[in-house]
């Protein structure tokens, strides 16, 4: 990187053309001015009503120019960036401001009309911050909730880190994870497309495609990478086949990011492999992928697909695929994330003993990386994982969520794949409930393949005794048109117990 901070190059950058276009969201282009506007806007808000160094912001991030720009705009005013859920809620947002503990909140004008979020602005007296989102000049607006006379104190301060982003949920309640300055620096060398090495003060010709969302550690990754590298970016609020396909013909994107059920979306559409044509690879990461998916996809567009692995507690992907471990190994490591990234190093442990195992063995994978917090420690994922004697990582499933019926351990992304193989399952989650006489059996929700006739629960039951192990067949079965879903598009395992338990 450099020893510049994250504000000072990216209002540097914004001084190089100010008139080219920074970012683009349906047709229409917003310029480095007003990327710098907002920065400079928000540090005077910031400095008028006495916030903090080091304060936590809420923003409302939604994938859309101002909402980005003020992202950015906190992170350039050296203070942390809280994301707030856009797809939650108002109650649900104003539950998390609580948990926040928040001071400063910054949203859209459409999403301050809600009464909700008003009434509690106005007794907590929150210093509000408006984006008006009809305008690219002179839209920040500091609500008045509060006067600057009254000095905005925040319970919660976080010198050095820029986000203080949600995990997924996945399984669970997400939980805040602070993503420091520093460590997303080292995160960014290890990306192994799409970089540049002249360090030229000159805007990129071609935007980078953002198309998950900021709340993500992949959206915001991206985003903040593109905008450090002077590369400007089209931003789709939400996956949309069409609009993608569209944005990546006309700016002749090479390489872009898409999370397994966004390639799903694509397979199952009727896109010709030509709309596709300047892409050179996809990456693909935040859930595991199929063999099945990843072979499809790259038989009908002729393009790679790029497995990567990490968390947000990673600060991103600390293993995955290149372009060259493409072409020497092929078909031959189908279903494997891939290797370390230079500055990680990854073994797998005993899940009980803890001793470090050798090639092929299946254990939890730990994960030592420049980019993680805690300084060259190693850290133990939830993941199980074996590591050949290439150096290729083969994920088996998270051990926190190993379901033990009655003494007989069950993988449930084992379970899910072979369903997954009955010729109307589109896709299968699954997940354990309690039981009285065995501790844990497992369920299963199950969305079908579109113009599916004649699937039950008892049909399902059937085959799976048929197809698997005994102790692997789910008790019972909930076929649901959609799976639920997490911003991020993973497969809500809460949401599906849910399911059952209601």
């Amino acid at each position: 990187m450099s020893e510049l901070s994250f504000g000072q190059i990216m209002r540097r950058n914004c001084e190089i053309d100010a008139q080219a276009g920074v970012m683009e969201f349906q047709g229409q282009w917003y310029d480095w001015a007003f990327l710098a506007e907002t920065i400079d806007g928000v540090a005077g808000i910031l400095r008028e009503f006495h916030v903090a160094a080091g304060a936590d912001i809420a923003v409302v991030c939604r994938n859309r120019p101002h909402q980005v720009a003020a992202f950015c705009a906190v992170i350039s005013s050296d203070r942390c960036v809280t994301p707030v859920n856009p797809f939650a809620s108002a109650e649900k947002m104003v539950a998390d401001l609580r948990d926040l503990e928040a001071a400063v909140v910054i949203a859209s004008a459409a999403d301050w009309q809600s009464p909700v979020l008003q009434d509690y602005a106005k007794d907590n007296k929150l210093l509000g911050i408006s984006l008006d989102e009809t305008r690219s000049t002179q839209h920040l607006v500091a609500l008045p909730y509060r006067k600057p006379t009254d000095q905005v104190t925040s319970g919660r301060l976080n010198p050095g880190v820029a986000v203080l982003i949600q995990s997924s949920g996945t399984t669970g309640k997400p939980k805040r994870i602070p993503i420091y300055t520093g460590k997303l620096s080292a995160a960014y060398s290890n990306i192994p497309v799409g970089m540049t090495a002249d360090g030229g003060a000159k805007i990129k010709a071609k935007p980078a495609l953002i198309t998950q969302p900021l709340v993500h550690i992949g959206g915001l990754f991206w985003v903040v990478h593109s905008l450090l590298d002077t590369r400007p970016i089209s931003l789709l609020d939400k996956f949309n086949v069409e609009q993608w396909a569209q944005a990546v013909a006309q700016y002749q994107i090479r390489v872009c990011s898409l999370v397994p059920a966004m390639i799903n979306m694509v397979l199952e559409s009727d896109l010709p492999a030509d709309k596709l044509s300047s892409l050179i690879c996809v990456r693909s990461g935040t859930a595991p992928l199929s063999v099945q998916a990843q072979q499809a996809f790259e038989q009908r567009f002729g393009i790679p697909i790029l497995p990567t692995y990490g968390a947000t507690e990673f600060s991103g992907a600390v293993c995955g695929w290149t372009l060259e471990s493409k072409k020497q190994f092929g078909d031959h490591k189908a279903g494997s994330v891939g290797c370390a990234y230079k500055g990680v190093d990854l073994r797998i442990v005993d899940e009980e003993t803890g001793q470090v195992l050798a090639a092929g063995a299946t254990g939890i994978l730990q994960v030592r990386s420049d980019q993680m917090a805690e300084e060259q420690d190693w850290v133990s994922t939830t993941d199980l994982a074996s590591i050949d004697a290439d150096g290729f990582v083969w994920l088996s499933g998270r051990a926190d969520a190993a379901i033990n019926r009655g003494g007989f351990k069950i993988i449930p992304t084992e379970v899910a794949a072979i369903l997954e193989m009955h010729a109307q399952v589109k896709e299968a989650s699954v997940v354990a409930v309690d039981d009285a006489r065995l501790g844990q059996v497992p369920v299963a929700a199950v969305e079908l393949i579109e113009g599916a006739k004649g699937v039950s629960e008892e049909s399902l039951k059937s085959w799976a005794k048929d197809n698997m192990t005994s102790y692997f067949v789910p008790v019972r079965f909930a076929i649901v048109d959609a799976l639920p879903r997490t911003p991020s598009m993973k497969v809500s395992q809460g949401d599906v117990r849910c399911l059952f338990e209601n």
